[in-house]
């Protein structure tokens, strides 16, 4: 969640849209040249002033979390593995500044599952040949709060920004095949979304610059996807999720009354390198993002940007594949309204 949107003046709106395109090739028992596909992110916010002291705002994104994984078919035994599930996340803020320096933000947060996502993959351990899943709609509300420190001269700000995590009991038609139960069924899938804190700073540090970074720490090894099987209650755990820490330092400079400019480097350390997900089959992440803001008039701005980034290797276990020279490229644009 991106609260940034709240700290303009006045009554604001924006629209985001961006392309994601990874690569990531796996050797070892599943080669592939890559097990990724590209998808298409939009976000949008609106927020207004309430009086001198109060701010209100929603902010949506259609890919808050999920996963667009394409193993294919597992050589001899005819299994695809993929999934396909887009979890959008809505949120709605409530500001109150206490003064022109401080100010609390909070508000909620729902996070949801698309019907018609799928999930396909065998299960050796099991005695599952192949099984696929294919899940209803559902969705779960957690809390979002924080609190803002500023200094206007500056243009320095601190948010401390706290998301909860969110429990899902998401209804699942699944059909199965194996040496246990074979056939159609239905069942809950059990998954939530880890909470995280996000501290993030911005502040001037010469004349039409401004130097910003961020540190994000998310809990994600309580955190797993538990999937149905045999027609019953059972159930056996298809992620291998853990906590992280991720960091961006950046630098934004003004080049005219209409043209902006920054670039920033993010990096998110090595984890479990030889124990990762099949659903999220990478490791370190280290990224470079580039953008410009272009003033179209006094109420509207354009945003456009770059991030290339690359993966550490990782090995799967459960697959016996490894990922090398993993990449992804993001391209976006915003529109910004004033009004």
């Amino acid at each position: 969640i991106d609260p940034s949107f709240m700290f303009e003046t006045g009554s604001y709106a924006e629209l985001g849209m961006g392309r994601v395109t990874p690569s990531i090739p796996s050797g070892g028992a599943i080669a592939r040249d890559n097990v990724a596909p590209s998808f298409t992110a939009s976000t949008v916010a609106v927020k207004t002033s309430v009086g001198e002291k109060f701010d209100v705002g929603i902010w949506h994104t259609t890919q808050g979390n999920g996963v667009n994984i394409d193993w294919g078919v597992v050589s001899g035994a005819g299994a695809t593995i993929d999934a396909d599930l887009s979890m959008p996340t809505l949120a709605g803020f409530v500001r109150y500044k206490f003064s022109d320096t401080f100010s609390i933000i909070g508000g909620l947060k729902r996070v949801s599952v698309d019907s018609g996502g799928t999930l396909s993959l065998p299960s050796a351990a099991l005695g599952i040949a192949s099984a696929t899943w294919t899940t209803s709609a559902t969705s779960a509300t957690t809390s979002v709060y924080g609190i803002v420190s500023e200094i206007p001269e500056i243009a320095m700000r601190m948010t401390v920004l706290m998301e909860g995590a969110a429990a899902l009991d998401i209804p699942v038609n699944y059909t199965q095949a194996g040496t246990g139960y074979a056939g159609a069924a239905t069942g809950t899938a059990k998954a939530s979304i880890g909470d995280a804190t996000t501290i993030s700073l911005q502040t001037g540090i010469a004349a039409n610059t401004l130097l910003f970074g961020s540190l994000k720490m998310s809990n994600w090894q309580d955190d797993q996807v538990f999937l149905p099987y045999d027609n019953s209650a059972n159930r056996f755990q298809v992620s291998d999720f853990g906590d992280g820490k991720s960091y961006t330092i950046g630098l934004g400079r003004k080049i005219n009354d209409s043209l902006s400019g920054s670039v920033s480097l993010h990096r998110d350390p090595a984890s479990d390198c030889d124990t990762a997900s099949a659903l999220s089959p990478k490791c370190e992440t280290k990224s470079i993002s580039v953008g410009a803001k272009y003033s179209l008039n006094d109420q509207m701005n354009l945003s456009l940007g770059g991030t290339w980034t690359q993966f550490g290797d990782a090995t799967v276990p459960t697959l016996g594949s490894t990922t090398t020279k993993s990449v992804n490229t993001s391209l976006g644009a915003k529109l910004s309204f004033k009004f």
